[in-house]
């Protein structure tokens, strides 16, 4: 929200320049440069504007990545401590049935 004050802001800025302009009745050259940088410090706004609004989208995105990320972490580890149990579990029977003589 902080963004759009600014534009207005500039906006209002940039208006108020370009009626003083107009009443001030200046020569063309001086005009002419002047609307030059009017249009200059505008487009530069709406960078600005731009540039933050892209700021902020990039930041949702990387926070949702971050998310799933840890999501993902979070499986694998208990994947990782299932197969762990499992071999655990398979070792165990394993030496079971060596340890009694029985090789089926």
């Amino acid at each position: 929200m902080n963004e759009i004050k600014v534009v207005i802001v500039g906006l209002i800025a940039l208006v108020i320049v370009a009626l003083s302009l107009w009443v001030l009745d200046e020569p063309e050259i001086i005009q002419d440069k002047e609307i030059e940088i009017t249009i200059a410090l505008g487009v530069g706004l709406l960078i600005l504007l731009l540039d933050r609004r892209a700021d902020r989208n990039i930041h949702e995105i990387i926070h949702q990545q971050h998310i799933l990320v840890n999501q993902t972490h979070k499986k694998i580890d208990e994947q990782n401590e299932l197969i762990k149990s499992l071999h655990k579990i398979s070792s165990s029977s394993h030496k079971d049935h060596v340890g009694n003589g029985d090789y089926s």
